[in-house]
């Protein structure tokens, strides 16, 4: 359904999706933020790659490039590249989660990069902050804004929100918008120190239901 690119194009990013999402854990919604951030960490992991030979991972990646249209099965296949100076794939340099009292989002490709950018902003002025002895400075105040400035308008962006359906040769979204619901199962041990989850699937379905 995606068209492979040609070499000239194989370190460009090009996303521009913002992908509201839930997480089930045995079929119940969670919203324990620890348990969030663990779902979106497994499932940025996937889609990163490589898949190898793994069945449910090639599955995931298929069923997400269907409402993506700028996501690139074949790096999600065989993995995204690794930035310079660093010795694996960081799925944060291709996919930023934010989670917000107004929902949680998938942001990918140029969002993604700007974002983690703006985020090292702020940890810089923290750094500077903390070697004065301040708690807090007019610098740190005005990163922290303007991070927070910067998705409001990406999340106010009706054309980056994921659709129904994408024209497969203009890449258009249609339709009305969708939710993504990150399914993870679990060993069962709930509350106890080893319980653990683990990747499911992930289904897309009309946003709120």
């Amino acid at each position: 359904m995606i068209s492979a690119i040609n070499s000239a194009q194989q370190n460009k990013v090009s996303f521009t999706s913002v992908v509201p999402f839930r997480v089930f854990i045995d079929g119940l919604e969670t919203f324990d933020s620890k348990n969030l951030k663990y779902a979106a960490h497994k499932l940025t992991s996937t889609l990163a790659g490589p898949a190898q030979n793994d069945k449910q991972k090639l599955k995931i990646i298929r069923e997400f490039a269907k409402f993506d249209p700028d996501y690139n099965v074949e790096k999600g296949f065989y993995g995204y590249p690794k930035r310079k100076n660093k010795k694996n794939i960081q799925p944060s340099d291709y996919f930023r989660c934010i989670f917000d009292k107004i929902g949680n989002f998938l942001f990918t490709g140029a969002q993604a990069e700007k974002l983690n950018e703006l985020g090292k902003s702020i940890g810089s002025e923290k750094v500077y902050c903390k070697t004065r002895r301040m708690s807090n400075s007019f610098d740190l105040q005005a990163a922290r804004h303007y991070y927070s400035f910067v998705i409001g308008n990406y999340l106010r962006s009706s054309k980056l929100r994921v659709k129904e359906a994408f024209d497969p040769k203009t890449r258009i979204r249609v339709g009305k918008p969708v939710e993504m619901h990150i399914n993870m199962g679990s060993n069962g041990k709930y509350g106890m120190s080893n319980f653990k989850m683990h990747l499911d699937n992930i289904e897309f379905k009309p946003l709120g239901s």
